[in-house]
């Protein structure tokens, strides 16, 4: 029996440092360990891709001469010419339209944009809206069977539709169709992932 007292004040013991533990944790001032992020929170390594919104300077872009860069290499150890095209993404308002033309790999590849006729790779014509033609052309390096197909139209905007027409001799092609003639345009490239982007802006 006169254990009793020893083991009751063990007790005690071993319950206020459970409740000082808690109240640490709760408390916004403690040191204690921070508390697990809920399994839904998003994963703060993928950052929204806040460089593909719409253009808001109404100066720019400000001509229709043809633009161009060279392959950039992006974080992961992937060649130039090994990067495909994967597809095509648009966001368009009354004013101006954007494309972004989505890579396979984290860098990009040497690319070209400018005017021309509505034609594919290899010259033959192709069926898409519009009154003057941008063409993308990167140098991909792919083998014919392997670029994307893909098709979409935008509405309101300056750019009707876009579309990927093909490969020729490494070369990926991608075709653009402008609203209104020849409009003012501006091109450039992002990696990580590799991306090329394309704002078209009503005159």
């Amino acid at each position: 029996m006169r254990f009793r007292p020893v083991a009751l004040a063990a007790v005690a013991l071993l319950l206020a440092g459970c409740t000082d533990q808690v109240a640490g944790t709760a408390s916004p001032g403690a040191a204690g360990p921070s508390t697990p992020p809920s399994s839904s929170s998003p994963s703060p390594s993928v950052p929204a891709p806040t460089d593909e919104q719409l253009p808001d300077d109404p100066s720019f872009p400000t001509d229709t001469d043809p633009d161009s860069g060279p392959a950039q290499p992006g974080t992961d150890v992937n060649p130039a010419t090994s990067i495909r095209v994967e597809g095509l993404r648009s966001d368009s308002d009354d004013s101006s339209a954007r494309l972004v033309i989505d890579l396979s790999g984290s860098g990009v590849p040497e690319w070209t944009v400018g005017y021309s006729e509505a034609t594919g790779p290899g010259g033959g014509p192709v069926d898409i809206q519009g009154d003057a033609f941008l063409r993308v052309q990167l140098r991909t390096g792919a083998e014919p069977g392997a670029g994307s197909t893909t098709r979409i139209a935008l509405d309101p905007g300056p750019v009707a539709e876009a579309l990927t027409t093909g490969l020729f001799e490494g070369t990926e092609e991608i075709l653009i169709g402008v609203r209104g003639g020849e409009l003012p345009f501006r091109a450039f490239a992002l990696t990580d992932p590799g991306r090329i982007v394309i704002d078209v802006r009503s005159r």
